[in-house]
This record gives structure tokens, sequence and C-alpha cells, in this order.
């Protein structure tokens, strides 16, 4: 049931990033921006979802895999760097976001 919970919503995500990208096509993003802004959502999705780093980087893969070979395009290289990019950066940030202890001011006292 795991595995095919995972499989669902990796592919729901995918559903996702398609309707994503259509949707600020729509809206008139430059080419580029749309492709950055839609794969750093994502990867910050799919990060979140999928914490193994196994699973995670075996279904970015074969998902972009795919897409590069129906598309044939360099887009998707780029799209797929920048994923990786928002995988590795968020999983070494968010163990040190943890740690960090955040003092709070006291608010001023008006007499």
């Amino acid at each position: 049931m795991f595995i095919i919970k995972n499989i669902f919503v990796f592919l729901l995500s995918m559903v996702f990033l398609c309707l994503l990208i259509i949707f600020f096509n729509y809206l008139g993003f430059i080419k580029i921006i749309n492709l950055i802004v839609s794969s750093v959502i994502f990867g910050a999705f799919i990060t979140l979802y999928f914490k193994e780093i196994k699973l995670c980087l075996t279904l970015l893969s074969l998902f972009f895999g795919a897409m590069l070979c129906i598309s044939q395009s360099m887009d998707v290289v780029l799209m797929f760097l920048v994923t990786l990019l928002v995988y590795f950066l968020t999983t070494t940030i968010m163990p040190k976001l943890k740690n960090i202890q955040i003092k709070t001011i006291q608010p001023i006292k008006m007499d």
C-alpha cells in the first residue's frame, strides 16, 4: 500500500508540474523563468514528501529522463538541475534550521 501511495503522489505531482507550466505560460511568464519557478516548486514538494534520497533521486531521474526522451530539449536538463539544486539545498539547510534559536523581542510598555 505504501508503494502504491508513493507512486500515486508522484504521478499527481508530475501532473501538477505540467499544469503549473501551462498556467504560468498562460499568465505570460518568460519561458526560462516559467521553467525555473515550476521546477523549484516541484523540487521543494518532492524533497519534503520523499525523505529517502534513493527513492527521490530515482523518481526524479526517471521522470526527467522520460521528459528528455519525449521532448529532446535542453530545457528539461535545466529543470532537472534546478530540481536537484533545490533538493540538495533543502536537505542540507533544513536540519540546520531545526537547531536555530530565535530570540523574541520584548514589547515596549507604553505608560
